[in-house]
């Protein structure tokens, strides 16, 4: 199908060589096609050059051409070269231009290209791994003839590396489809075992969980959470020995186990025995420590309940943390059951951390990982819930091998200050332009305006940082106008209220960012990002004229300020 390598001029073998990084590279396909089209027709010194897809649904276009028109190699050129190809003895035979130029439809697009009737032409099949053709690559001259050996043998390589490189391009397809289709399925499961994150007030929420197994989407680690008849706060946290889709399905049974009789008034200190009883009973081989929690969102009372599990984290706002044990014996052992239940009260910023040992196992010494958490736990206590939870997990696993399902599920009590007797502050209102150099002043300008407000030194930090990346965001969506842009900030109840106004076309804020932290090399979404971690509420309203983002952060004013 070709001279040897050696007959191949210095020029063709230039060309080869360039064809690995074009045909093999992290080009698309489109790409790699018309670099191999324009190399066919340059290498055979060709005015017009195409290549044809002959299966239909390929992964590239269906006609990539050089030096003639899609229309006229699909309307003339393409029926002739199906015809003699299906009529011949297969695909994988170099044709030249004897056999077409007796069609008439070929003749036809030989005139529409310029080339004549006695036009040289060659087609070479573009093979797939499995023999069958992905297309062919035409190569068509003006004259009669045959292509010198060194051309055609240089085409027939091109046509060759193509096969090659479309056969990767429908693996990588192949395999990026079957990657999608396994997350949703993923995605699916997670959301049938996870349940949703209640509303609780005074309380702000967080989990992170990570499987053993990166490649698995759940195993034995698994929490709940529910907001009980009389308000109270049921959490659950559960780690069943084993991995896997099978530990989940255990894991399942002693979280509903649990929730089923904390809903039928079940005594704390007999939940984890009961709930003991009653899976063993179905499953006598199953072995799980247990955390329960109950929460009184009114007076952040807690009650803790343990079955051979590690010890909760308290988390103060000062970034004191004390480990907090709840003594009793896992389920599936002997005597199963919580031998004491442990009260406490969380003050208006502490942070209630229950989790799984595979945050304390990772560097293989218990008392070393309790030590790395009390550390990791005291750094990011500032954290809102879900990213604390984040942080924990990946901090205790920086560096360690993951041998075990890691969980941290975090209460943190967000009732407001004590109520004074300050006067009421006016809202804030400051018009600037859309420059980063007035970002310093309205940060100034809204730091003074908190001065006046009894807000801890946490709560001001990330009321400023808010505000900071909401100016940012204006000023990069405004119309550039002087004065266009506007910063408000007022008191609500126990809330602040921060918002921005620009002139710009605006934006849609779609869901919300949840755990999926956006690209840092990514244009926008960082500032919004960082805002919505940062506070309880935003929105974005848009008119013809104005876009106004607002964010909302609650429980750090007096109950009772205006």
């Amino acid at each position: 199908m070709g001279a040897p390598l050696a007959a191949v001029a210095p020029v063709a073998l230039e060309l080869l060589a360039s064809a690995a990084r074009a045909v093999h590279g992290p080009a698309d396909v489109d790409a790699k096609l018309a670099w191999v089209v324009e190399a066919a027709r340059s290498v055979a010194r060709a005015p017009v050059a195409a290549y044809l897809d002959m299966r239909g649904g390929g992964s590239g276009p269906a006609t990539t051409v050089a030096g003639v028109s899609v229309g006229d190699v699909d309307r003339f050129a393409r029926p002739a070269l199906r015809s003699v190809l299906d009529a011949g003895p297969g695909y994988d035979v170099v044709r030249r231009g004897e056999d077409l130029l007796s069609d008439p439809r070929y003749q036809s697009f030989s005139h529409r290209a310029g080339l004549g009737d006695d036009s040289a032409s060659l087609v070479v099949a573009v093979l797939a791994a499995d023999g069958l053709p992905h297309g062919v690559l035409l190569v068509a001259g003006p004259g009669p003839g045959a292509f010198e050996v060194e051309g055609e043998a240089a085409v027939v390589a091109l046509a060759s590396h193509l096969g090659v490189g479309l056969d990767n391009a429908e693996t990588v397809t192949r395999l990026t489809e079957l990657q999608a289709a396994q997350q949703e399925i993923v995605h699916q499961l997670q959301d049938a075992v996870r349940p949703p994150m209640p509303v609780v007030p005074l309380a702000e929420l967080g989990v992170h969980y990570l499987p053993a197994d990166p490649g698995a989407p759940t195993g034995g680690d698994l929490y709940d959470w529910l907001v009980l008849p009389d308000g109270d706060l049921h959490l659950a946290v559960v780690d069943v020995m084993g991995k896997g889709v099978a530990a989940t399905k255990d894991a399942v049974g002693v979280t509903h186990a649990l929730r089923l009789l904390a809903l039928d008034g079940c005594g704390l200190d007999r939940l984890v025995a009961r709930a003991g009883a009653l899976v063993s009973s179905q499953n006598p081989d199953l072995v799980a420590t247990v955390m329960v929690a109950r929460y009184r969102p009114s007076d952040g009372s807690v009650q803790l309940a343990g079955g051979g599990h590690p010890p909760a984290l308290v988390v103060s706002s000062d970034r004191q943390v004390r480990l907090v044990s709840a003594p009793g014996v896992a389920i599936g052992w002997p005597g199963a059951g919580s031998s004491e239940i442990v009260r406490l009260v969380l003050d208006r910023q502490d942070t209630l951390v229950l989790y799984t040992d595979g945050l304390i196992e990772a560097s293989k010494d218990i008392l070393v990982g309790l030590d790395g958490i009390t550390v990791a736990a005291a750094q990011t206590a500032q954290y809102p819930a879900n990213h604390l939870a984040r942080a924990l997990v990946e901090r205790a696993l920086f560096g360690a091998e993951r041998r075990d399902d890691s969980l941290a599920l975090v209460l943190r009590r967000r009732s407001p200050p004590s109520p004074t007797l300050a006067a009421p502050l006016a809202p804030l209102e400051y018009r600037f332009s859309p420059s980063p150099a007035t970002i310093p002043l309205s940060r100034h300008l809204f730091a003074d305006w908190l001065e006046h407000l009894d807000v801890d030194d946490a709560e001001r930090s990330d009321l400023l940082l808010v505000a900071s990346e909401l100016c940012s965001n204006a000023i990069r969506h405004a119309s550039g106008a002087p004065g266009a842009l506007i910063l408000r900030a007022w008191a609500e109840g126990d809330s602040v209220v921060v918002e921005v106004e620009d002139d710009g076309v605006g934006f849609e804020l779609v869901g919300r960012y949840n755990d999926d932290v956006p690209d840092p090399f990514a244009e926008q979404g960082r500032g919004l990002y960082v805002v919505e971690a940062l506070t309880d509420e935003m929105s974005v309203s848009r008119n013809a004229e104005h876009t106004v983002v607002r964010a909302v952060r609650r429980a750090v004013l007096p109950g009772g300020a205006p």
